[in-house]
């Protein structure tokens, strides 16, 4: 019954990341809800990711203090505001849209 606390805890600590913050907390790091979907931004610019088994590639970037993805089969780019208190990350679109929330951990290279 603990967990619900230290979430609510946890978002209430969110802070906002600037583009220097989220390159630095991210960049060659595993982006994940910890058991369906997982995405490594590699330093290079793209993404590999997997979601149910299935794996895809894709690009990222930082814009204007946001991390740019593209999504699985498009090309066009998917602009987030980062939130983060320790590897508890937060990502939205826009402030009325729906928030993404994972975990950001050390890349686990897959087997």
């Amino acid at each position: 019954m603990l967990v619900p606390a230290i979430e609510a805890r946890a978002a209430d600590q969110l802070r906002k990341l600037d583009g220097k913050q989220i390159r630095a907390r991210m960049m060659g790091k595993d982006i994940t809800d910890g058991a369906h979907w997982s995405l490594y931004l590699r330093p290079d610019g793209s993404i590999v990711g997997s979601e149910s088994g299935e794996s895809w590639t894709g690009s990222w970037k930082i814009r204007d203090d946001r991390l740019c993805m593209t999504q699985p089969g498009s090309t066009s780019l998917v602009c987030n505001e980062v939130w983060m208190s320790g590897a508890n990350i937060r990502m939205r679109a826009s402030g009325d849209e729906k928030a993404l929330d994972a975990m950001v951990m050390a890349h686990q290279p897959k087997q």
